[in-house]
């Protein structure tokens, strides 16, 4: 199967587009896009007390304005060059787009048919519906028809199925490997393989990426790169893009850019963020089979790269995944050792995922898998499973099946908070950290999708937001505004007519900043309930996020664990208390566009994304 040719059509009608919907668009200049003033030193502020943390912005550089009108003032002209670094010089491989090249950092995909569509949702959802007996039966629904202790046929193959798909252990199915349980990021490191000229001497480099869309997932085989051996030369990123039922939608890898290579004795500062692309991937209703897609990706000189997310436009949140320069450290440790203190303790941080106990080691990975807490939504699942495994009868078999139907509602549904947490109502959004993952809920949003903060309107906004931490393990909060101080361009070509969503969604080019620059908020950790303690399972106490915070370390990388007190809410899952923090941010700039919010968890980034726009 070829994929339809985009590139001709859009160059044409992009002017007249980008006309219509109010962008300015320059015309080319020779040289590279200059950066964007940063703010100055002093003008923000992070302040912590106890368990709230008050953030002052830093304030906007452009007049106040209507940013969703026809003509925000923090709309940048485009200039089809490649951005500049500090020092005046092009970034190789930082202009995503122009008219002529619509899709400038990558050739056409190649496109392939899956052996089917068959994702963890059809399957999990398969083997709860059989436990019912019932075929009408949707997990999840209170008209489930499960009466009077009714229960299916319990097939002990379908049992241990569902337990190999949460853990990821091998099954016949494209989706095998990606475990539903976060727990395996010391697996997901990989090392950019260099490219030589007959000297010997590098010319470039490639590394293979390979993403599973499905539902609201995106899922990767990869969360770490170590690019050292194209700290100064362009490479690429081998994309190997599988879409599964319900997983349609365009993708985008959206670059960040540091102003100066890493090393400088100067430090490395926030400069440009952008959609590498904007492509249509789509798999038919009434497809039988899924669509592989496989795109060659131009980066930049590894020097610059700090990450690359994997955005899904179309179910935001929380369709987002990153992948991380390893040689970025946190605290002057690996950017990953977080992930190895939470689930390979025997190990040392490394980039190349050396924790083979994870795979041979049934032990070792049980006592991985319950360093998560127990109100994640896919722990519950594993739990329920396991439980009706062991011979669970009566009342116990009842309970299994009814949380696996409220577990397995919760997990396609992280646009609220699962079973068993409450949602502060003197927040204007709730954030529950768990399982890698973040589950959130704008107070007073009904809808199940794209959650929107109405109430950040501009300068002037105050948003309190509620952090818990559901983990038996160290997470941490961090808010990045994506072009409202600093500006954003929006380059990127309109793929409507091929039924995209750019570039009415599309990044585009901005110029972004950390509004936590001082450093990450850490959340106090979880404690277990008397239930859930055992010889095998540890808590991690924020004592170690204390490091040496070097100088190879961005500002916005280094976490002060003494500033937060350890307060904890009950809550009603096995007697687990769950760690608090509050945040009060007080805006000083208009938003952006694009996300009003951007917000992750600087340890265990991967999935643990959620922003409200």
């Amino acid at each position: 199967m070829q994929p339809f040719d985009l590139k001709r059509a859009i160059a044409v009608v992009l002017p007249a587009i980008t006309l219509l919907i109010g962008f300015p668009v320059s015309e080319a200049m020779a040289g590279c896009a200059s950066m964007q003033p940063l703010p100055a030193p002093g003008s923000w502020s992070v302040v912590t007390n106890g368990d709230t943390t008050i953030i002052n912005t830093a304030p906007s550089f452009f007049a106040q304005s209507d940013s969703f009108g026809p003509n925000p003032t923090n709309l940048l002209p485009t200039i089809y060059e490649d951005s500049c670094d500090v020092n005046g010089d092009p970034i190789p491989n930082s202009l995503p787009s122009t008219p002529e090249q619509p899709y400038n950092l990558h050739a056409d995909p190649k496109v392939t048919t899956l052996p089917d569509k068959l994702s963890p949702t059809n399957d999990l959802g398969k083997i709860i519906k059989a436990l019912h007996g019932d075929k009408d039966f949707h997990a999840g629904k209170e008209d489930s028809g499960r009466k009077d202790g009714h229960v299916g046929k319990i097939d002990p193959k379908q049992l241990q199925f569902a337990i190999d798909i949460l853990e990821g252990n091998p099954v016949n199915r494209v989706y095998s490997g990606f475990p539903v349980l976060h727990y395996n990021g010391p697996l997901k490191g990989k090392t950019v393989t260099p490219i030589l000229d007959s000297n010997g001497n590098v010319t470039g480099g490639e590394v293979t990426i390979h993403l599973v869309y499905y539902d609201s997932h995106i899922e990767s085989d990869t969360n770490y790169v170590d690019p050292s051996v194209v700290a100064d030369v362009p490479w690429t990123i081998h994309y190997v893009v599988d879409v599964l039922d319900r997983g349609s939608d365009d993708f985008a890898g959206y670059m960040m850019y540091f102003n100066s290579k890493l090393g400088n004795p100067a430090g490395v500062k926030p400069n440009v963020g952008m959609d590498n692309s904007f492509f249509p991937m789509s798999v038919g209703q009434d497809s039988e089979k899924g669509q592989r897609y496989e795109f060659d990706m131009k980066m930049a000189p590894s020097g610059y790269w700090n990450l690359t997310y994997h955005w899904g436009w179309r179910l935001h949140p929380p369709r987002v995944q990153v992948v991380e320069n390893v040689k970025v450290p946190i605290n002057g440790k690996p950017r990953n050792f977080a992930e190895f203190e939470a689930f390979c303790p025997t190990h040392q941080p490394n980039a190349t995922g050396d924790c083979p106990e994870l795979l041979t080691d049934q032990n070792f990975k049980l006592a991985a898998i319950n360093m998560i807490g127990d109100v994640a939504p896919e722990k519950r699942m594993w739990n329920d499973f396991r439980a009706i495994q062991a011979g669970a009868g009566g009342e116990a078999l009842e309970a299994a099946i009814e949380d696996l139907d409220s577990a397995f509602d919760d997990w396609q549904h992280r646009t609220r908070l699962p079973r068993g947490v409450a949602e502060d109502p003197a927040a204007d959004e709730t954030l529950l950290f768990v399982n890698n993952t973040i589950y959130g809920h704008v107070t007073g949003f009904t809808r199940d999708m794209q959650m929107e903060m109405f109430k950040f309107t501009g300068r002037g906004s105050q948003i309190k937001v509620k952090l818990l931490n559901g983990d038996f393990f160290n997470h941490a909060y961090m808010l990045v505004d994506f072009g409202g101080i600093r500006g954003w361009e929006n380059t990127f070509h309109n793929t409507l007519p091929a039924g995209g969503q750019g570039p009415l969604f599309t990044f585009g080019r901005n110029h972004w900043w950390i509004n936590t620059a001082s450093g990450a908020i850490p959340i106090p950790v979880a404690a277990r309930g008397a239930t859930t303690a055992s010889t095998t399972s540890r808590v991690i106490d924020m004592d170690s996020l204390r490091g040496s915070h070097d100088k190879e370390t961005p500002d916005f990388n280094r976490i002060d664990a003494e500033k937060i007190a350890k307060v904890r809410v009950k809550t009603t899952a096995s007697g687990e208390t769950i760690g608090e923090h509050t945040v009060i941010v007080n805006f000083n700039y208009d938003p952006p566009r694009r996300l009003r919010m951007y917000q992750f968890d600087a340890l265990h980034h991967d999935e643990a994304i959620w922003s409200p726009h």
